[in-house]
C-alpha cells in the first residue's frame, strides 16, 4: 500500500523513526506507483532548500524510483531531480561549479532515499533545472544537468555521465 510506505519512507528519512524495519518484496514500488509519491523532504533548511558546496541552493522537484523491468533494462535506479533559479546564470553557475555538488547529493540524499525506499538499487540518478520540468522533457530555456552513480558498498561511484 502506497500511503503508508511512503509515510514510513519520509517519517524514517527526515527524523529516523522505524529505521531499521526491513523492506518485504510486496512493499517494492512499482514504476506507476513510484511516480505518486510526494518527494521525500530530506532537506537542511525549514524552507526545504539545500544548501550545495557550491554555494548553488537547490529544491527537490521530483523523487523517481525506477524497478527492475522498467526502461533501465532490470537496473533499479532512484532518480533525484532537483531546480533551482540559480543555473539560469550559466557564467555564475556553469557544470565546472556544481560538479561537485552531484556527488554530495548522491552521498547525503541519494544514499538515505535508496537504504530506505529502493534497498537494491545500483544507480543514482541526480539532476538539476534551472526551473521545474516534466520528467524526460528538454526544454531549450531551461538549463538542465545531469550526473549517474553506482552504487557499491554504500557509496556513490561517479559513472561518467
Amino acid at each position: 500500500m502506497i500511503l503508508p510506505f511512503g509515510l514510513w519512507a519520509l517519517t524514517c528519512a527526515t527524523i529516523g523513526i522505524g529505521c531499521d524495519a526491513e523492506i518485504e518484496p510486496e512493499d517494492e514500488l512499482r514504476a506507476d506507483e513510484a511516480q505518486q509519491i510526494a518527494p521525500v523532504a530530506l532537506s537542511t533548511a525549514e524552507d526545504g532548500s539545500i544548501a550545495l558546496p557550491s554555494g548553488l541552493v537547490v529544491r527537490q522537484h521530483e523523487l523517481r524510483l525506477e524497478p527492475q523491468g522498467a526502461v533501465t533494462h532490470g537496473v533499479q535506479t532512484v532518480r533525484l531531480r532537483y531546480v533551482s533559479e540559480q543555473l539560469a546564470d550559466a557564467d555564475a553557475f556553469g557544470f565546472e561549479r556544481i560538479e561537485q555538488d552531484f556527488l554530495h547529493l548522491c552521498h547525503q540524499f541519494g544514499l538515505a532515499v535508496r537504504g530506505r525506499s529502493a534497498p537494491k538499487a545500483a544507480q543514482i540518478v541526480i539532476s538539476m533545472a534551472s526551473a521545474p520540468t516534466a520528467f524526460g522533457e528538454s526544454v531549450p530555456e531551461v538549463v538542465q544537468y545531469f550526473d549517474g552513480f553506482l552504487v557499491e558498498n554504500d557509496r556513490c561511484i561517479w559513472e561518467g555521465l
